[in-house]
């Protein structure tokens, strides 16, 4: 799911950059990892003791809740087959003083309730209507939705449930405005994304692969994959507090949590919001419904007398279907695997932009599950927390800072660069985030230092320090096997490192960019034009003042000023215009703002062209100075090199998907 960027903070990063060159990732205050480990007694093999376990969620959601400023949460943990805890804390309706109750509180889940898509997909290959492998486009009638023939290799269920289809990033897949949803065949008909890799390469987590993969479910049973749900998975595991229906249903929707955002020392109730890609996170659930799931999943389909799919199906679910490379964990059908404490841990995330989050995660050889879920701030950094706390409460491991190699400095030096996650927005207006830090989807850069180490920036809230343990392996300095897990490099057919990937994250990889398509380099480019703008549009005046005494300009050296001073103008409110429109447009798709501002340097292009070629046209006109006509060069240059930027960052004209 997108995170939220706000319009202000962009403002200020663009304005910055205009003015000073590109700033450093921004370094965001941190839960320290201690504050949040509860002082509870610690168990050595696993949650056994379901009044032990309460002591160990009561404090360390007292701590969570305050800390990070979250209004409510509901956690359930089961082991074996059975719930031993499921707790409510803090508030669904602040204001009404509503507690947080497990068995009644519905939730948003986000992302998380992907895992009904793929629970429908497993059930439909097990009843033998999908195959794996086969073209989904065969899946498919001619006015349904189709995947387009981009690369001669098709794409398969396997690739959707593995996000690795190759699909762009898919940006304004929210709305506020119920009757702005329209049916699932429609919309991912007008909405396709381009292919931009060919399937099976590389993971890029994609709503509309999980989304397409439910329209699937849904046109080959003909039956709305909403209904498909409720009989086929909610109803044998007797999740009656569970949905996709949108908006909710009266019944659930008096019990439904409000959504919060904290900013600014005060709590902010959120707009209830949809999202318009069916199967891919419109679910709300209460936590004590997502325990059967959690049960029916570590039970290979098995939820009391009731089955999801068959045995091996169930073991299947659980397994790994893809792997970026054997070093570093790979993606299951719909789940993504992680090394966390020396467990093999399964999980999913879930975010809703500005208010809920949460986290779902099996550890399948303990036979133990966990699931929360948060109605404030719509980041992933609660569950993680509530995960770590939890492996290193019930399955503590210890630390130990890794040996660099001999020749580290020799391996940082080649590992050192800007990395683009495969996620990342390709075509469409949204690109611009890869540059922006902070932005959810910002590059990853590695700095070589003059120790051997290497220090990442774009990871994470704050900058990390690595040591190379192998030619193509870095390893966190404190030795910490977390949510990243070692780094993993890959390399070209000449041997050169260009990708990377993240141990613990196969969601996505990175790939090695180009040094003049970095932020740092666009960002500059950006500050410089901008500045030598702003210099003719308070020079050129000022100028113009001083000269009265000597008689005006000849005309054609004041239509080119003129023209110039228009063009800066535009260019330069194109700026703030962008920082107060994108933010929205990347949740809920081109607003009326976004396209409103994308055509201020649209106007600026024939000014500038009517400018150079008036330029050219009157360069030895009389009393036009070598100085005055050099700078004015300058100034074209700059609105040139300010035109190109936009248009690699897709941001000259309307590329909207």
């Amino acid at each position: 799911m997108l995170r939220p960027f706000g319009p202000i903070r962009l403002l200020v990063i663009l304005m910055l950059v205009a003015l000073f060159g590109a700033p450093a990732p921004p370094i965001a205050a941190s839960v320290p990892h201690a504050g949040l480990t509860p002082t509870a007694a610690r168990a050595d093999r696993g949650p056994r003791d379901p009044a032990e376990l309460t002591r160990f969620l009561d404090d360390f959601f007292r701590v969570q809740l305050a800390q990070e400023h979250i209004a409510g949460a509901a956690v359930v943990v089961v082991r074996d087959g059975a719930v031993l805890a499921a707790r409510g804390y803090g508030y669904a309706d602040v204001e009404r003083h509503i507690p947080v109750d497990p068995e009644r509180t519905v939730f948003a889940t986000g992302s998380t309730g992907k895992l009904f898509t793929w629970i429908a997909v497993m059930q439909q290959v097990e009843r033998g209507a999908f195959d794996l492998d086969t073209d989904v486009n065969r899946y498919l009638q001619e006015l349904d939705p189709r995947v387009p023939a981009t690369y001669p290799e098709p794409v398969t269920l396997r690739h959707l449930l593995t996000h690795t289809a190759g699909f762009d990033n898919l940006a304004g897949i929210y709305t506020y405005n119920e009757r702005e949803l329209v049916s699932a065949g429609l919309y991912l008909r007008a909405h396709t994304p381009p292919r931009v890799r060919p399937p099976g390469e590389l993971a890029a987590y994609s709503n509309y692969g999980a989304a397409l993969a439910a329209y699937l479910v849904e046109a080959t049973q003909n039956q709305p994959f909403v209904l498909y749900a409720e009989e086929q998975i909610f109803t044998p595991l007797q999740m009656d507090s569970t949905t996709l229906r949108q908006p909710l249903p009266a019944a659930l929707a008096e019990r439904a949590s409000l959504g919060y955002r904290y900013a600014d020392g005060v709590l902010t109730v959120m707009p209830e919001g949809y999202i318009r890609l069916e199967g891919a996170g419109e679910s709300h659930a209460t936590a004590a419904d997502m325990g059967h799931l959690l049960i029916a999943l570590l039970q290979h389909g098995q939820y009391g007398e009731a089955r999801l799919f068959g045995e091996a199906t169930g073991r299947q679910m659980l397994a790994q279907l893809f792997t970026h490379d054997p070093r570093v964990s790979g993606m299951g059908y719909g789940l993504a695997e992680a090394t966390l404490n020396g467990q093999r841990v399964l999980k999913h995330n879930g975010v809703v932009p500005n208010s809920f989050n949460s986290i779902l995660a099996l550890l399948p050889t303990q036979g133990v599950g966990i699931y929360a879920s948060y109605n404030s701030n719509g980041t992933f950094a609660p569950g993680e927390q509530l995960l770590q706390a939890f492996l290193d409460h019930y399955y503590p491991s210890s630390s130990v800072a890794p040996m660099a190699l001999p020749d580290a400095r020799t391996v940082a030096a080649q590992m050192a660069g800007t990395y683009r996650a495969s996620n990342s927005f390709a075509t469409s207006y949204a690109k611009l985030m890869a540059v922006l830090p902070g932005s959810g989807y910002a590059d990853v850069t590695l700095t070589a230092g003059a120790d051997g180490r290497v220090t990442s920036t774009g990871l994470g809230p704050q900058p990390l320090r690595w040591v190379p343990v192998a030619p193509d392996v870095l390893r966190r300095a404190d030795g910490r096997q977390d949510t990243y897990g070692d780094l993993v490099f890959g390399a070209d057919d000449k041997g050169r490192l260009t990708r990377l990937y993240l141990q613990n994250n196969p969601f996505r990889a990175y790939e090695r960019v180009p040094w003049y398509a970095t932020g740092a380099v666009g960002l500059s480019l950006l500050a410089g034009s901008s500045v030598i703008m702003l210099s003719a549009l308070l020079g050129w005046p000022l100028a113009a003042l001083l000269r009265r005494r000597a008689g005006p300009a000849h005309r054609t050296v004041r239509q080119v000023r003129l023209l110039l001073g228009i063009a800066a103008a535009l260019c330069l409110l194109f700026l703030p215009a962008l920082a107060l429109s994108v933010p929205e447009a990347i949740s809920v798709g081109p607003t009326l703002a976004l396209r409103a501002a994308l055509w201020l340097p649209l106007l600026a292009v024939p000014l500038l062209l009517a400018a150079g070629w008036l330029t050219v046209r009157g360069w030895g006109t009389k009393g036009w100075g070598v100085l005055a006509r050099a700078h004015t060069v300058l100034v074209l240059l700059a609105g040139l090199s300010y035109l190109w930027l936009l248009w690699n960052w897709n941001l000259l004209g309307f590329h909207f998907v």
